[in-house]
């Protein structure tokens, strides 16, 4: 209570990182009364964990960033950035059944490209490194870019694989502002983090969980939203599957876009009901054979196989699980939940992604434990003209958005999906004329 006056309620539906980074950057003011619901068991949303033989392991792959500022502001708030440590990786291209590391002089000589094709594609990555601010692209696809900053042969030989892995489309159904926005952050050219002796997203999580605990948040977990209960324009409670009321003056979003417009059909906020997402299955297995070539990120740039990349976990951390094992994730991202591979059972995928390691490596995985997960809306498709969509909504003034479809043309990342939500949170201040500093914090954050 301030005086007599009770304190706005906020209601943040979803428990992911932005919805956990909203509800700490509200709490912490002390001028609203905050409520995240989370249909699962924990807060973390996709940084979410699973546990095998009292090891725990991340549902797919993550690492640190280098410069993801956001990110290392958070583990330092929760006292875990001291514990970080890096790592130069390995990222190798599987083309023509050979294995291309492209950060190797011999290997990038060696890739099937020309030799005038190389020096564009060097010239373009310097260029891109440099360029922050990629609005300029976002009307235009990724084939614009390409063809004018490297030529279509560069296109052909690397980014139209990549593409295809990513996205199940071609570059020029791809956005040429997220791609700028990748090829700027060059993920596998720089150190990436992670935290000895345990799985670094479940230190995140349960680090964030305490955060916005201290802060007195209400966090409902294993509790799933069943509608919107609206009157006067406005969304006055949030309904539970067990028929409990919460109600709200206030009302964040952090769920995908898709499952929102399913509570509010009648939405009308521009570029929210056209975002579509893509689908993702992540396989991890455990084995007592070694994975020889070391290697980290691995992209399955010949299109034969089920997987769209391997990643060797252990080579990032090598603590990860019981000394000596290999800790292989197999990804494939799909254009959406509908495609045929999504509807596999859990034995005909691991069967898919064995063949494929069998292909490539030469010999038998043999793996004594898998984690099969699937991730039905994975990641915003950022089509040639993806716009994010407004923080506030245009329908119902109490209602505000979050998550990694406000992100673009940033990668997808932990962090992003952290500022996503301290972004809206200051948005929702300044609607009530309170200041507003955090993400300044977050700006001026050195190591």
């Amino acid at each position: 209570m301030t005086g007599s006056r009770p304190l706005p309620r906020v209601v943040v539906l979803g428990g992911g990182l932005s919805g956990a980074s909203v509800a700490y950057a509200l709490a912490r003011t002390k001028a609203f009364e905050v409520t995240v619901v989370e249909r699962g068991p924990t807060l973390g949303g996709l940084a979410g964990s699973f546990e095998r033989e009292g090891h725990f392991y991340p549902l797919g792959y993550h690492h640190i960033l280098h410069r993801d500022r956001t990110l290392l502001f958070f583990l330092d708030r929760i006292g875990a950035l001291s514990s970080v440590e890096w790592r130069r990786i390995r990222m190798l291209f599987r083309v023509n059944e050979r294995l291309y590391n492209l950060a190797n002089p011999a290997d990038f000589l060696a890739f099937p490209m020309s030799l005038a094709d190389k020096a564009r594609f060097t010239w373009m990555m310097a260029r891109a490194f440099g360029k922050s601010d990629w609005s300029d692209w976002q009307d235009k696809s990724a084939v614009e870019l390409l063809d004018a900053w490297s030529g279509p042969g560069v296109r052909a030989a690397l980014f139209e694989p990549l593409s295809r892995l990513k996205f199940e489309l071609p570059c020029q159904e791809v956005s040429g502002a997220w791609l700028g926005a990748r090829l700027h952050h060059r993920e596998g050219s720089a150190p990436l983090g992670y935290i000895p002796g345990a799985n670094w997203t479940k230190v995140l999580c349960e680090g964030i969980t305490q955060l916005v605990a201290e802060q007195g948040v209400a966090l409902r977990t294993s509790a799933a939203v069943a509608g919107l209960l609206k009157s006067d324009d406005q969304v006055r409670a949030v309904e539970l599957v067990n028929g409990e009321q919460i109600e709200a003056d206030i009302v964040v979003s952090t769920i995908p876009a898709e499952v929102y417009m399913g509570l509010a059909p009648e939405e009308t906020t521009p570029q929210l009901a056209d975002i579509r997402y893509t689908a993702l299955v992540s396989v991890i297995c455990a084995s007592k054979k070694k994975v020889s070539p070391d290697f980290y990120w691995m992209n399955l740039a010949s299109l034969d196989r089920a997987a769209c990349g391997v990643f060797l976990l252990n080579s990032l951390n090598p603590t990860i699980g019981a000394p000596g094992d290999s800790c292989v994730n197999f990804v494939t991202h799909l254009n959406n939940r509908s495609r045929p591979l999504f509807a596999k059972s859990d034995q005909e995928l691991i069967s898919l992604y064995l063949e494929d390691f069998q292909a490539i490596f030469g010999f038998d995985l043999e793996p004594f434990w898998t984690n099969v997960a699937r991730v039905p809306m994975y990641s915003p498709v950022f089509g040639r003209g993806y716009r994010n969509p407004p923080p506030r909504s245009s329908r119902f003034p109490n209602v505000y958005f979050a998550g990694n479809y406000r992100t673009f043309p940033s990668i997808v990342s932990t962090g992003t999906a952290l500022f996503s939500g301290v972004e809206t949170a200051e948005v929702i201040l300044a609607d009530h004329g309170l200041p507003a500093d955090l993400s300044q914090e977050i700006r001026s954050f050195r190591r």
